[in-house]
């Protein structure tokens, strides 16, 4: 029985390199790092108990040391619970760029799933446990939903997934996770990322979402959004799209990266 209500704050597809420097009004280098702190005050106007950073923080495994130190300067505002999951664009392989970063700066707060097999981290104090598995490579043979553990009853499940939605595996897609997957899951709520716009994914009892970027620009009309969860023994899972950021355009500027990229 969940003891507790459990309130998460879910972005996903920020794609940070400080060597994009369009856009450089205000004291960020550009679109991507102002998303990326619109967030972060999110989780803190919301009083979340969870930030849920689902692959893609970083738009490639090149990016220069600056960007490692934006994320824990930005990660250090934060007390609530943060995990962090690798997706395809900073995917965990032997040139991983979460070799280079030092999340600890960031804070005990802060916590990265790196394990190629899956890993669960615990969370007694929100009575919520959170499941995710790194990806090694973006290819037809990762299923981010293989190997979920077995839910439990007296907390919330909750799981990270990195890759394409699909009704039934088929062709060459990479990275596919089905239906069916996400309704056998037995997680509460599904933390989704790699689709750059709002999608809600959710099957069976498990409540899933793709929150999309936080940068609007990467997404047309349907980006810039994060997704806030509040989940509730009495009233279940209910989601909220919150606005983080607005295109480019309407600022004057013209964003070469504008489309929706996966």
């Amino acid at each position: 029985m969940h003891e507790r209500p459990l309130k998460l704050v879910h972005t996903s597809d920020v794609h940070l390199d400080s060597r994009f420097t369009t856009d450089t009004a205000g004291e960020y280098r550009n679109g991507a790092e102002r998303a990326f702190a619109a967030v972060v005050q999110v989780a803190l106007d919301e009083s979340a108990d969870l930030l849920l950073i689902v692959g893609d923080l970083f738009d490639n495994n090149r990016v220069p040391n600056e960007d490692f130190e934006f994320v824990c300067n930005q990660l250090q505002r934060l007390s609530c619970a943060t995990v962090l999951l690798p997706g395809n664009h900073d995917v965990h392989d032997d040139y991983s760029v979460w070799y280079r970063i030092e999340l600890a700066t960031a804070g005990n707060h802060v916590h990265a799933v790196l394990d190629h097999r899956g890993d669960i981290i615990e969370f007694p104090e929100l009575g919520a446990r959170v499941w995710g598995k790194a990806m090694a490579e973006h290819a037809p043979e990762n299923a981010p939903l293989a190997g979920t553990p077995e839910p439990v009853a007296d907390g919330w499940n909750i799981g990270l997934a990195h890759g394409q939605v699909v009704e039934k595996r088929a062709g060459i897609g990479s990275s596919q996770i089905t239906k069916e997957e996400i309704r056998n899951s037995g997680f509460d709520y599904l933390a989704l990322g790699h689709v750059h716009v709002w999608g809600d994914k959710s099957a069976g009892a498990t409540t899933a979402c793709y929150p999309g970027s936080p940068v609007a620009a990467y997404a047309s009309a349907s980006g810039g959004h994060v997704a806030i969860a509040r989940l509730s023994a009495d009233a279940g899972v209910s989601l909220t799209q919150h606005l983080v950021d607005r295109q480019r355009e309407q600022r004057g500027v013209e964003d070469p990266l504008a489309g929706i990229v996966i």
